[in-house]
Protein backbone atom coordinates (compact mmCIF):
# COMPACT_ATOMS: atom_id res chain seq x y z
CA UNK A 1 0.00 0.00 0.00
CA UNK A 2 2.91 2.19 0.45
CA UNK A 3 2.89 3.09 -3.26
CA UNK A 4 0.26 4.87 -3.05
CA UNK A 5 0.91 7.59 -0.80
CA UNK A 6 2.89 10.45 -2.25
CA UNK A 7 6.40 11.13 -1.75
CA UNK A 8 5.87 13.97 0.24
CA UNK A 9 3.66 12.07 2.91
CA UNK A 10 6.67 9.80 3.21
CA UNK A 11 8.60 12.44 4.40
CA UNK A 12 6.32 13.68 6.78
CA UNK A 13 6.01 10.34 8.17
CA UNK A 14 9.71 10.48 9.32
CA UNK A 15 9.89 13.74 9.98
CA UNK A 16 7.68 12.97 12.89
CA UNK A 17 9.49 9.43 13.72
CA UNK A 18 11.91 9.48 17.02
CA UNK A 19 15.48 9.56 15.14
CA UNK A 20 15.91 6.16 17.02
CA UNK A 21 12.45 4.77 15.22
CA UNK A 22 14.16 5.37 11.99
CA UNK A 23 15.65 2.14 11.26
CA UNK A 24 13.05 0.19 12.15
CA UNK A 25 10.51 1.97 10.27
CA UNK A 26 13.14 1.52 7.27
CA UNK A 27 12.90 -2.15 7.63
CA UNK A 28 9.00 -1.76 7.18
CA UNK A 29 9.10 -1.43 2.92
CA UNK A 30 11.59 -0.75 0.29
CA UNK A 31 9.97 2.70 -0.12
CA UNK A 32 10.63 3.64 3.81
CA UNK A 33 14.09 1.84 3.35
CA UNK A 34 14.93 4.36 0.14
CA UNK A 35 12.96 7.46 1.95
CA UNK A 36 14.47 6.89 5.20
CA UNK A 37 18.23 7.49 4.53
CA UNK A 38 17.56 11.09 4.46
CA UNK A 39 16.34 10.76 7.94
CA UNK A 40 18.88 8.23 8.88
CA UNK A 41 21.21 10.15 10.29
CA UNK A 42 20.99 14.05 9.61
CA UNK A 43 22.88 14.61 12.62
CA UNK A 44 26.30 13.74 13.94
CA UNK A 45 28.26 14.77 16.83
CA UNK A 46 31.98 14.61 17.36
CA UNK A 47 33.87 14.49 20.95
CA UNK A 48 37.06 16.34 21.26
CA UNK A 49 38.86 12.92 21.87
CA UNK A 50 40.90 10.29 19.46
CA UNK A 51 37.99 7.82 19.64
CA UNK A 52 35.15 10.65 19.15
CA UNK A 53 37.17 11.39 15.26
CA UNK A 54 38.04 7.65 14.68
CA UNK A 55 34.60 7.09 14.96
CA UNK A 56 33.38 9.22 12.58
CA UNK A 57 35.51 8.59 10.13
CA UNK A 58 34.52 4.91 10.17
CA UNK A 59 30.66 5.68 10.03
CA UNK A 60 31.29 7.66 6.53
CA UNK A 61 32.85 4.46 5.12
CA UNK A 62 29.52 3.77 3.97
CA UNK A 63 28.91 5.45 0.52
CA UNK A 64 25.55 6.93 1.27
CA UNK A 65 25.54 8.38 4.48
CA UNK A 66 27.81 11.25 4.41
CA UNK A 67 25.90 13.36 1.62
CA UNK A 68 22.70 13.15 3.92
CA UNK A 69 24.10 14.48 6.97
CA UNK A 70 22.80 18.41 7.52
CA UNK A 71 24.21 18.78 10.48
CA UNK A 72 27.46 18.60 13.11
CA UNK A 73 27.92 19.14 16.52
CA UNK A 74 31.40 19.14 17.51
CA UNK A 75 31.65 19.30 21.58
CA UNK A 76 35.05 20.52 22.55
CA UNK A 77 35.07 19.66 26.39
CA UNK A 78 38.36 18.84 27.49
CA UNK A 79 39.61 17.39 30.88
CA UNK A 80 41.16 19.30 33.39
CA UNK A 81 45.25 18.77 33.51
CA UNK A 82 45.62 17.35 36.98
CA UNK A 83 49.68 16.21 37.24
CA UNK A 84 48.78 13.33 40.11
CA UNK A 85 46.50 11.21 41.64
CA UNK A 86 45.65 13.07 44.97
CA UNK A 87 44.74 16.35 42.78
CA UNK A 88 42.78 14.17 40.38
CA UNK A 89 40.95 12.93 43.74
CA UNK A 90 40.90 16.17 44.99
CA UNK A 91 38.38 17.12 41.84
CA UNK A 92 36.31 14.19 42.44
CA UNK A 93 36.10 15.61 46.00
CA UNK A 94 35.14 19.69 44.75
CA UNK A 95 32.36 18.27 42.38
CA UNK A 96 29.85 20.67 41.82
CA UNK A 97 27.15 17.88 41.85
CA UNK A 98 28.00 16.91 45.33
CA UNK A 99 27.90 20.45 46.59
CA UNK A 100 24.50 20.78 45.13
CA UNK A 101 22.90 17.52 45.99
CA UNK A 102 23.80 18.58 49.54
CA UNK A 103 22.93 21.89 49.46
CA UNK A 104 19.58 21.02 48.78
CA UNK A 105 19.61 18.74 52.29
CA UNK A 106 20.39 21.50 54.27
CA UNK A 107 18.77 21.64 57.25
CA UNK A 108 16.71 24.55 58.42
CA UNK A 109 18.19 27.46 60.22
CA UNK A 110 16.29 26.65 63.54
CA UNK A 111 16.86 22.50 63.58
CA UNK A 112 18.47 20.99 66.78
CA UNK A 113 22.39 20.86 66.76
CA UNK A 114 22.35 17.21 66.72
CA UNK A 115 20.61 17.46 63.12
CA UNK A 116 23.36 19.76 62.25
CA UNK A 117 25.71 18.10 63.08
CA UNK A 118 24.54 14.36 61.54
CA UNK A 119 24.19 16.53 58.38
CA UNK A 120 28.22 17.95 58.60
CA UNK A 121 29.28 14.19 58.97
CA UNK A 122 27.67 12.76 56.17
CA UNK A 123 28.18 15.72 53.55
CA UNK A 124 31.98 15.49 54.75
CA UNK A 125 31.31 11.31 53.76
CA UNK A 126 30.17 12.45 51.10
CA UNK A 127 32.62 14.65 49.56
CA UNK A 128 35.44 12.05 50.40
CA UNK A 129 35.55 9.75 47.13
CA UNK A 130 37.05 6.41 49.22
CA UNK A 131 33.28 6.59 50.61
CA UNK A 132 31.57 7.39 47.46
CA UNK A 133 33.43 4.79 45.61
CA UNK A 134 35.61 1.12 45.61
CA UNK A 135 38.81 1.03 45.34
CA UNK A 136 38.53 -1.09 41.89
CA UNK A 137 36.08 2.00 40.78
CA UNK A 138 38.78 4.93 41.80
CA UNK A 139 42.07 2.68 40.31
CA UNK A 140 39.80 2.43 36.71
CA UNK A 141 38.24 5.89 36.95
CA UNK A 142 41.59 7.25 36.99
CA UNK A 143 42.97 5.31 34.37
CA UNK A 144 40.61 6.20 32.07
CA UNK A 145 41.23 9.51 32.99
CA UNK A 146 44.70 9.54 32.09
CA UNK A 147 43.40 7.79 28.90
CA UNK A 148 41.57 10.49 27.38
CA UNK A 149 43.49 13.35 28.87
CA UNK A 150 46.31 11.50 26.88
CA UNK A 151 44.05 11.53 23.43
CA UNK A 152 43.29 15.13 24.06
CA UNK A 153 46.99 16.25 24.34
CA UNK A 154 47.73 14.05 21.69
CA UNK A 155 44.52 16.05 18.99
CA UNK A 156 46.40 19.17 20.33
CA UNK A 157 49.95 18.77 19.44
CA UNK A 158 48.60 17.11 15.98
CA UNK A 159 46.77 20.74 15.49
CA UNK A 160 43.96 20.04 16.95
CA UNK A 161 42.92 17.08 14.65
CA UNK A 162 43.18 19.63 11.56
CA UNK A 163 43.67 16.32 9.17
CA UNK A 164 40.78 14.34 10.27
CA UNK A 165 38.64 17.29 10.29
CA UNK A 166 39.29 17.62 6.66
CA UNK A 167 38.62 14.08 5.90
CA UNK A 168 35.15 13.98 7.42
CA UNK A 169 34.10 17.72 5.63
CA UNK A 170 35.31 16.55 2.87
CA UNK A 171 32.58 13.36 3.28
CA UNK A 172 29.77 16.09 3.64
CA UNK A 173 28.93 18.10 0.64
CA UNK A 174 25.26 18.97 2.01
CA UNK A 175 26.08 20.24 5.10
CA UNK A 176 24.27 23.40 6.08
CA UNK A 177 24.40 23.63 10.36
CA UNK A 178 27.90 23.33 12.31
CA UNK A 179 27.58 23.89 16.23
CA UNK A 180 30.42 24.32 18.24
CA UNK A 181 29.38 23.40 21.43
CA UNK A 182 30.69 22.82 25.34
CA UNK A 183 28.81 21.39 28.52
CA UNK A 184 27.72 24.91 29.72
CA UNK A 185 26.15 25.87 26.65
CA UNK A 186 25.18 23.41 24.90
CA UNK A 187 22.78 23.48 21.75
CA UNK A 188 21.95 19.96 21.92
CA UNK A 189 21.48 16.91 24.25
CA UNK A 190 24.74 16.44 26.38
CA UNK A 191 24.15 12.40 26.59
CA UNK A 192 27.38 11.73 24.50
CA UNK A 193 29.04 13.94 26.87
CA UNK A 194 28.51 11.56 29.60
CA UNK A 195 28.99 8.62 27.82
CA UNK A 196 32.19 9.94 27.00
CA UNK A 197 33.52 11.47 30.09
CA UNK A 198 31.89 9.51 32.52
CA UNK A 199 33.81 6.40 33.20
CA UNK A 200 36.88 9.25 34.62
CA UNK A 201 34.63 10.16 37.56
CA UNK A 202 35.36 13.92 37.01
CA UNK A 203 33.21 16.15 34.47
CA UNK A 204 34.64 17.70 31.72
CA UNK A 205 34.24 21.12 30.59
CA UNK A 206 34.54 23.41 27.67
CA UNK A 207 37.55 24.33 26.39
CA UNK A 208 37.13 28.04 28.22
CA UNK A 209 38.45 26.33 31.07
CA UNK A 210 42.00 24.98 29.59
CA UNK A 211 44.96 27.30 28.92
CA UNK A 212 42.30 29.97 27.54
CA UNK A 213 41.95 28.89 24.30
CA UNK A 214 38.08 28.53 24.91
CA UNK A 215 37.04 26.63 21.44
CA UNK A 216 39.67 29.15 19.22
CA UNK A 217 41.56 25.96 17.55
CA UNK A 218 38.38 24.05 17.02
CA UNK A 219 36.66 26.93 15.31
CA UNK A 220 40.09 27.69 13.54
CA UNK A 221 40.47 23.66 12.49
CA UNK A 222 36.54 23.46 10.98
CA UNK A 223 36.83 26.56 9.37
CA UNK A 224 40.17 25.66 7.22
CA UNK A 225 38.03 22.13 7.17
CA UNK A 226 34.84 24.14 5.16
CA UNK A 227 37.51 26.12 3.05
CA UNK A 228 38.51 22.58 1.27
CA UNK A 229 34.56 21.63 1.34
CA UNK A 230 33.97 24.88 -0.33
CA UNK A 231 33.22 24.11 -3.58
CA UNK A 232 30.68 21.41 -2.56
CA UNK A 233 28.64 22.62 0.38
CA UNK A 234 27.37 26.28 1.46
CA UNK A 235 27.09 26.91 5.24
CA UNK A 236 23.70 28.48 6.67
CA UNK A 237 23.95 28.15 10.15
CA UNK A 238 26.54 28.78 12.37
CA UNK A 239 26.25 28.32 16.20
CA UNK A 240 28.82 28.65 18.78
CA UNK A 241 28.46 28.47 21.98
CA UNK A 242 31.09 29.60 23.71
CA UNK A 243 34.66 31.14 22.51
CA UNK A 244 37.28 33.26 23.77
CA UNK A 245 36.71 36.92 22.03
CA UNK A 246 40.32 37.16 21.24
CA UNK A 247 39.13 35.00 17.94
CA UNK A 248 38.44 38.22 16.31
CA UNK A 249 42.26 39.50 16.78
CA UNK A 250 43.50 36.46 15.10
CA UNK A 251 46.08 37.26 12.31
CA UNK A 252 44.66 38.75 9.10
CA UNK A 253 44.77 35.21 7.04
CA UNK A 254 42.31 33.55 9.87
CA UNK A 255 40.31 37.12 10.03
CA UNK A 256 39.64 36.46 5.79
CA UNK A 257 38.69 33.52 6.19
CA UNK A 258 36.14 33.45 8.93
CA UNK A 259 34.73 36.41 6.44
CA UNK A 260 34.78 34.04 3.69
CA UNK A 261 32.83 31.02 5.25
CA UNK A 262 30.07 33.30 7.24
CA UNK A 263 29.51 35.54 3.72
CA UNK A 264 26.73 32.50 2.96
CA UNK A 265 25.08 32.46 6.79
CA UNK A 266 21.34 32.86 7.72
CA UNK A 267 21.64 32.04 11.13
CA UNK A 268 24.93 33.55 13.50
CA UNK A 269 24.80 32.61 17.03
CA UNK A 270 27.90 33.39 18.91
CA UNK A 271 28.75 34.06 22.98
CA UNK A 272 32.09 35.44 23.68
CA UNK A 273 33.96 34.86 27.11
CA UNK A 274 35.68 38.10 27.68
CA UNK A 275 37.18 37.51 31.42
CA UNK A 276 38.93 34.89 32.60
CA UNK A 277 39.87 34.26 35.98
CA UNK A 278 43.53 34.46 37.65
CA UNK A 279 44.15 32.99 40.97
CA UNK A 280 47.82 34.91 42.06
CA UNK A 281 50.03 32.70 44.90
CA UNK A 282 51.31 35.04 47.63
CA UNK A 283 54.79 34.48 49.15
CA UNK A 284 53.86 34.88 52.21
CA UNK A 285 50.17 32.83 52.35
CA UNK A 286 48.24 35.47 52.26
CA UNK A 287 44.73 35.06 50.40
CA UNK A 288 44.65 37.29 47.76
CA UNK A 289 41.48 38.09 46.04
CA UNK A 290 41.28 36.38 42.99
CA UNK A 291 42.31 38.99 39.56
CA UNK A 292 39.59 39.22 36.47
CA UNK A 293 41.25 40.65 32.96
CA UNK A 294 39.74 40.56 29.51
CA UNK A 295 36.56 43.04 30.00
CA UNK A 296 38.50 46.53 29.00
CA UNK A 297 40.78 44.96 26.84
CA UNK A 298 37.77 43.35 24.66
CA UNK A 299 35.76 46.67 24.83
CA UNK A 300 38.66 48.77 23.59
CA UNK A 301 38.92 46.61 20.75
CA UNK A 302 35.43 46.64 19.84
CA UNK A 303 35.89 50.28 19.99
CA UNK A 304 38.85 50.00 17.02
CA UNK A 305 35.84 48.32 15.21
CA UNK A 306 37.76 45.12 13.20
CA UNK A 307 34.92 42.83 13.87
CA UNK A 308 32.19 45.04 12.02
CA UNK A 309 34.05 43.65 8.76
CA UNK A 310 33.01 40.12 9.71
CA UNK A 311 29.13 41.16 11.43
CA UNK A 312 28.85 43.02 7.93
CA UNK A 313 30.07 40.30 5.52
CA UNK A 314 26.44 38.11 6.26
CA UNK A 315 24.27 40.21 3.70
CA UNK A 316 21.65 37.43 3.81
CA UNK A 317 21.59 36.60 7.89
CA UNK A 318 17.98 36.42 9.12
CA UNK A 319 19.31 34.90 12.62
CA UNK A 320 21.18 37.05 15.05
CA UNK A 321 22.52 35.98 18.75
CA UNK A 322 25.68 37.84 19.81
CA UNK A 323 26.26 37.81 23.37
CA UNK A 324 29.24 38.35 26.06
CA UNK A 325 29.94 36.03 28.97
CA UNK A 326 31.93 37.64 31.61
CA UNK A 327 33.09 36.66 35.02
CA UNK A 328 32.96 40.08 36.29
CA UNK A 329 29.54 40.60 34.83
CA UNK A 330 30.52 43.58 32.52
CA UNK A 331 28.55 44.70 29.88
CA UNK A 332 29.50 46.34 26.40
CA UNK A 333 28.44 49.23 24.32
CA UNK A 334 25.51 48.32 21.98
CA UNK A 335 26.79 51.71 19.72
CA UNK A 336 30.67 50.01 18.93
CA UNK A 337 29.80 46.44 18.58
CA UNK A 338 27.43 47.14 15.55
CA UNK A 339 27.60 50.82 15.07
CA UNK A 340 25.55 50.88 11.26
CA UNK A 341 25.35 47.23 10.71
CA UNK A 342 22.46 46.40 8.74
CA UNK A 343 20.66 43.06 7.64
CA UNK A 344 17.97 43.24 4.96
CA UNK A 345 16.43 39.94 6.08
CA UNK A 346 17.12 40.10 9.75
CA UNK A 347 14.00 38.26 11.30
CA UNK A 348 15.29 37.44 15.01
CA UNK A 349 17.86 38.95 17.21
CA UNK A 350 19.65 38.19 20.64
CA UNK A 351 21.00 40.71 23.16
CA UNK A 352 23.11 40.02 26.20
CA UNK A 353 25.35 41.74 28.19
CA UNK A 354 25.04 45.28 26.64
CA UNK A 355 24.71 48.26 27.94
CA UNK A 356 23.45 51.49 25.63
CA UNK A 357 20.99 54.78 26.17
CA UNK A 358 17.27 53.61 25.42
CA UNK A 359 17.19 55.84 22.06
CA UNK A 360 20.27 53.34 21.00
CA UNK A 361 18.41 50.55 21.57
CA UNK A 362 15.27 51.55 19.77
CA UNK A 363 17.37 53.33 16.85
CA UNK A 364 19.24 49.87 16.55
CA UNK A 365 16.45 47.63 16.39
CA UNK A 366 13.96 50.22 14.31
CA UNK A 367 16.84 49.70 11.30
CA UNK A 368 15.27 46.20 11.00
CA UNK A 369 11.59 47.13 12.17
CA UNK A 370 10.13 45.51 8.25
CA UNK A 371 11.35 41.91 9.22
CA UNK A 372 12.37 41.99 13.00
CA UNK A 373 9.46 39.05 14.41
CA UNK A 374 11.45 37.67 17.50
CA UNK A 375 13.58 39.71 20.28
CA UNK A 376 15.32 38.14 22.93
CA UNK A 377 16.66 40.75 25.41
CA UNK A 378 19.05 39.56 28.75
CA UNK A 379 21.12 41.02 30.95
CA UNK A 380 21.05 44.99 29.80
CA UNK A 381 22.08 48.10 31.31
CA UNK A 382 20.35 51.30 30.45
CA UNK A 383 22.69 54.36 30.64
CA UNK A 384 19.94 56.79 30.00
CA UNK A 385 15.92 56.41 30.29
CA UNK A 386 13.27 54.03 31.92
CA UNK A 387 12.51 50.79 31.23
CA UNK A 388 9.08 50.93 31.23
CA UNK A 389 9.32 53.27 28.53
CA UNK A 390 11.36 51.18 26.20
CA UNK A 391 9.13 48.51 27.01
CA UNK A 392 6.09 50.80 25.79
CA UNK A 393 8.09 51.81 22.66
CA UNK A 394 8.94 47.77 21.81
CA UNK A 395 4.93 47.73 21.86
CA UNK A 396 4.04 50.73 19.30
CA UNK A 397 6.78 50.50 16.96
CA UNK A 398 7.85 47.03 16.69
CA UNK A 399 5.83 44.02 15.24
CA UNK A 400 7.11 41.26 17.36
CA UNK A 401 5.65 38.01 17.33
CA UNK A 402 7.49 36.94 20.35
CA UNK A 403 9.82 38.63 22.73
CA UNK A 404 11.99 37.26 25.73
CA UNK A 405 13.67 39.04 28.86
CA UNK A 406 15.83 37.45 31.26
CA UNK A 407 18.32 37.88 33.64
CA UNK A 408 18.59 41.68 34.96
CA UNK A 409 17.68 44.75 33.64
CA UNK A 410 19.63 47.61 35.41
CA UNK A 411 19.61 51.37 35.08
CA UNK A 412 22.79 53.81 35.27
CA UNK A 413 20.72 57.03 36.66
CA UNK A 414 17.61 55.37 38.08
CA UNK A 415 18.75 52.69 40.41
CA UNK A 416 15.01 51.92 41.59
CA UNK A 417 14.34 50.98 38.12
CA UNK A 418 16.10 47.71 37.93
CA UNK A 419 14.04 44.37 36.77
CA UNK A 420 15.38 41.26 38.11
CA UNK A 421 13.61 38.01 36.17
CA UNK A 422 16.82 35.76 37.77
CA UNK A 423 14.22 34.94 40.50
CA UNK A 424 11.21 35.18 38.90
CA UNK A 425 9.78 32.05 38.40
CA UNK A 426 7.82 31.59 34.64
CA UNK A 427 4.54 31.39 34.61
CA UNK A 428 1.62 33.41 33.56
CA UNK A 429 1.08 35.29 36.56
CA UNK A 430 4.52 36.03 36.94
CA UNK A 431 6.75 39.57 36.17
CA UNK A 432 8.99 38.16 33.11
CA UNK A 433 5.53 36.88 31.42
CA UNK A 434 3.49 40.35 32.17
CA UNK A 435 6.42 42.75 30.52
CA UNK A 436 6.31 39.98 27.48
CA UNK A 437 2.51 39.83 26.75
CA UNK A 438 2.76 44.00 27.46
CA UNK A 439 5.09 44.47 24.35
CA UNK A 440 3.91 42.04 22.39
CA UNK A 441 0.40 44.48 22.90
CA UNK A 442 -2.02 42.55 24.93
CA UNK A 443 -4.67 44.62 25.05
CA UNK A 444 -5.75 43.87 28.62
CA UNK A 445 -1.77 44.30 29.84
CA UNK A 446 -0.80 48.22 30.41
CA UNK A 447 2.16 49.84 31.85
CA UNK A 448 0.61 50.33 35.10
CA UNK A 449 -0.26 47.08 35.52
CA UNK A 450 3.64 45.75 34.77
CA UNK A 451 4.90 48.23 37.37
CA UNK A 452 2.38 47.57 39.96
CA UNK A 453 3.58 44.14 39.39
CA UNK A 454 7.35 44.92 39.88
CA UNK A 455 6.55 46.88 42.48
CA UNK A 456 4.85 43.70 44.48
Amino acid sequence: MDHLLPLELHRHIFALVDGSDVPNLRKTCRTFANVGLDYLLPQVEITFTRKGFDHLAQLFKHPTLGPRVKSLVYHIDALEPYPNKDEWLQAISDSLYICDSWKSRMPAQNAPEREWRLYHRNHTKACSPEWRYTEKQLVTGYAAYKRLWAEQQDLRQKNFGIVDIKTVLAQLPNLKRITLSSYHESFTGTNILEETFKSTLVEAFGDAHYHNHCGVPQLLTLLHGLRSATAKTTLESLDVGLISWKILQESDENFELMREIVCPLKVFRMAFVTSQLYNWEDPDGREVEPVLEGDTECQAFLDEGRHLALLQSMPNLQVLALAFHSKELSHFDLVSTFRDSYWPHLREVRLQSYHSTDGDLLEFLMRHVQTLKVLNVADYRLLRGLWVDVFRDLRTTLHLEEFRCGRWFSNDTMPDDCWDFCGDPDGPNSLRDLVETFVLGDLDTTAEDVLKMKKA
